[in-house]
């Protein structure tokens, strides 16, 4: 294998044609400009010069990239894939790289009920390139290869060996050179290390459209929400969206999934809500400050229509997707009225208020009601009954904008005494 250092590594650390935002999902359009095999092509005028027999190289093509790049690919007369980058304004060749692998360029592709084509390749198009190193010596292209019919695969170059996938399928929508932590890529169906070794694959679902972010949003949500990701591991990620519940409350939808497992890690979607008052025009944003540990930071604002602005920071357990914080924050998410799920009570419904207060009631026996106090420190609740002078003490298991579940201890506040209730919001 033959390399030229990098003469500027600044022009090579993302060359990008055919993709959103330079190694996104999605695939776009194709390079700017291609060489024409026939000859009468100003690149071929240009360049050729600058490359070692270059008549006897077969599979030519050129490509100029908008950001004065012009990269070369072919054939050598051995049978070894080839790659030229040079500076357009300059006319400077900056890199090569010659495989040390032959390259096949007549493929058998079927074409479905057990019939193939043979499609003989006449030209190679790099539509993509990314560095993994200073020097270039690493690095994932995305190949066209032209022929009867197009096919594309993936060039891997890692620690002087390559690899090369097989020939994709057709509707490939999802390329992400750097799927995690600058080790990983995930490419169509499969999470790949940077060598091109196949660390897991995934089965798309029928209306995923072969789109990695489509699949997410099906174990998440069902595909209900469109959430943004942020991979804690090649194989799970942290999903987030601002929402806005039946009753007009802002919150932040999240969830943890496994690619991988296609799971919902969590079992279900969290939310969170969120102290703002609901206009319609408003706008919210939200951003990561901090995801040094499992407790991830979210600030989140809002811009009122009026150009009013206001603010507020999350705490969240990645962990156990729980809120973490101030108490004033955590009890405001538990005011409104319940509905409990499981357990074993004879009240049916609690209503917790504002102003400290809550009220059992029993949709079983409408004679039924009791009333007290109660208050929130750290995740644990406290109630006192209307008449008594000791606090009942729960564990809060799970608390958001959706969802109560607590678990009731001895009076020393610590041992579970065995009864567990859980809530769902209806107010």
């Amino acid at each position: 294998m033959k390399i030229f250092r990098l003469l500027a590594a600044s022009l090579l650390a993302a060359v990008c044609a055919g993709f959103s935002s330079c190694g996104g999902d999605e695939l776009e359009s194709v390079p700017t400009e291609i060489f024409d095999p026939t000859g009468g092509n100003e690149l071929e005028k240009i360049y050729s010069k600058y490359i070692d027999n270059y008549e006897d190289i077969t599979c030519k093509s050129f490509v100029k990239y908008n950001n004065d790049t012009i990269a070369f690919t072919g054939i050598t007369p051995k049978g070894y894939l080839m790659i030229d980058l040079f500076r357009n304004s300059s006319e400077t060749k900056v890199f090569e790289w010659i495989d040390n692998t032959k390259t096949d360029t007549i493929y058998n592709v079927h074409k479905g009920y057990g019939e193939y084509e043979e499609v003989r390749i006449r030209s190679i198009e790099p539509s993509f390139i990314k560095f993994h190193t200073e020097y270039g010596k690493d690095f994932i292209a995305m190949l066209h290869l032209n022929g009867s019919q197009p096919l594309r695969r993936v060039l891997f170059v890692n620690g002087g060996q390559s690899h090369m996938t097989d020939v994709l399928p057709e509707g490939v929508a999802t390329f992400i050179p750097n799927w995690y932590n600058n080790q990983y890529c995930f490419i169509h169906d499969c999470c790949y290390t940077l060598a091109g070794d196949t660390v897991y694959t995934i089965k798309y679902g029928e209306n995923d459209m072969n789109n990695i972010n489509n699949y997410a949003d099906r174990i998440a949500t069902g595909g209900y929400h469109f959430l943004e990701y942020q991979r804690i591991s090649p194989e799970e990620a942290i999903g987030a969206g601002i929402d806005t519940g039946y009753d007009n409350r802002y919150r932040i939808e999240m969830v943890r999934i496994n690619y991988k497992t296609a799971q919902n890690v969590w079992g279900e979607q969290r939310y969170i809500a969120l102290p703002f008052d609901y206009e319609a025009k408003a706008k919210l944003a939200y951003s990561v400050t901090d995801k040094s540990s499992n407790i991830w930071t979210y600030k989140v604002s809002i811009t009122y229509y009026d150009g009013t602005k206001s603010e507020a920071t999350l705490k969240v357990d990645i962990e156990s997707g729980t809120v973490q914080g101030d108490d004033d924050y955590i009890a405001s998410l538990i005011i409104g009225k319940w509905k409990m799920t499981s357990g074993n009570a004879i009240a049916t419904h609690v209503a917790y208020k504002n102003d400290g207060t809550f009220e059992y009631t029993s949709t079983e026996d409408s004679s039924y009601k009791e009333v007290g106090k109660y208050k929130i420190e750290g995740n644990k609740l406290y109630e006192m009954y209307s008449g008594e002078d000791e606090w009942i003490i729960s564990d809060i298991l799970l608390l958001n904008s959706m969802f109560l579940s607590v678990q009731e201890l001895e009076a020393d506040g610590v041992t579970p005494n065995g009864k567990k209730f859980a809530y769902q919001r209806v107010e």
